[in-house]
C-alpha cells in the first residue's frame, strides 16, 4: 500500500486507532481521494470540451459575420462590371452632347445669316454701316 497522505497524518491515526485500523482508514481515504481526483479530472475534461465547442462555435459565427460584411471577389467583379457600364453610358451621353452642340452651332449660324440678310434687305443704310465696319468702304 502506498501512503498518499502526509506521514504525520498516518502517525496521528496510528496512535489514535492502532496500526491495523490506521491502515484501513488510510486505504479508505486513499480510495476516496482517488475517486475525487477522477471526478475532478472528468469535470475538467467536460469543461475543456465545452470550452472547445464554444470556441469553435464563436469562430464560425465570427467567420460568417465577416463573410456577410466584407465584399467578396464576386461582389467586386459585379461592381466593376456596373462601373464599366456607367462609364459607357457617360461616354454615350458625352457624344450626344457634342452632336447636339454641333447642331445648335449650325442653327445659330443659319439664323445669324438670315437675320443679317433680313436687316440688309429691310434697311439699306445697314448695308453701308456693315461695309464700313468691315473696312470695305
Amino acid at each position: 500500500m502506498v501512503i498518499s497522505l502526509f506521514p504525520e497524518v498516518y502517525e496521528v491515526l496510528e496512535k489514535r486507532f492502532g496500526k491495523d485500523e490506521a491502515k484501513e482508514i488510510v486505504k479508505t481515504l486513499d480510495i476516496a481521494l482517488k475517486a475525487v481526483d477522477k471526478k475532478a479530472e472528468a469535470t475538467m475534461e467536460s469543461i475543456r470540451d465545452k470550452a472547445d465547442f464554444l470556441i469553435t462555435q464563436k469562430k464560425f459565427e465570427l467567420k460568417d459575420e465577416l463573410t456577410k460584411e466584407l465584399a467578396t471577389k464576386v461582389d467586386i467583379a459585379r461592381l466593376e462590371g456596373e462601373i464599366q457600364t456607367v462609364r459607357q453610358e457617360i461616354q454615350t451621353v458625352r457624344q450626344e452632347i457634342k452632336t447636339a452642340k454641333v447642331e445648335l452651332d449650325r442653327k445659330f449660324t443659319i439664323m445669324f445669316l438670315i437675320l443679317l440678310f433680313a436687316i440688309v434687305f429691310i434697311n439699306q443704310n445697314a448695308l453701308e454701316f456693315i461695309a464700313k465696319l468691315m473696312g470695305l468702304i
